[in-house]
């Protein structure tokens, strides 16, 4: 006799795991993606030196002043969002980096927690700044954890 528990369609739970809960605005997270992407965007491209054809002038230098001031008032205000962050909330976002830079999975978010503090000196947006794709590193820490970026409303 053939078993009705075998013979009955296996139900698979694709509900998505409820997002980590987070001491910094998931919003706030995604103004900062936001601003750091600008930041990025405004600084020149790093180019292999060639030596100049003996005779050949330097190349002028081209500047779109606009360009410079965006690049600028984008630093000042992803600064200003990451030095106005409480202790919790700063320890978050640097977690946050952890995972999506992949050092971390969500299963681990304590454990990047507890490293973030311990990395924390004081200088969080210096540190930031310095890594490359800051923006797309928050976004797969924010992914990871179960939050979606691109549905989220940056806050100002």
């Amino acid at each position: 006799m053939a078993d009705p528990d075998r013979d009955r369609k296996r139900v698979i739970d694709t509900e998505e795991p409820e997002p980590v809960p987070l001491e910094i605005p998931p919003e706030h997270v995604a103004f900062i993606i936001l601003k750091a992407r600008a930041v990025e965007a405004h600084l020149p491209p790093v180019e292999p030196e060639e030596e100049p054809e003996a005779g050949t002038p330097p190349p002028e230098e081209e500047t779109d002043m606009l360009d410079e001031q965006a690049g600028d008032e984008s630093e000042t205000e992803l600064r200003e969002a990451i030095d106005l962050l409480s202790d919790e909330a700063a320890t978050d976002l640097l977690a946050l980096f952890l995972v999506g830079r992949g050092d971390f999975g969500r299963d681990e978010w304590a454990d990047a927690r507890a490293q973030a503090a311990e990395q924390i000196n004081g200088n969080l947006a210096d540190d930031l700044l310095g890594e490359t794709g800051l923006g797309d590193m928050l976004e797969e820490g924010l992914n990871a954890l179960g939050y979606a970026p691109e549905a989220l409303e940056p806050d100002a």
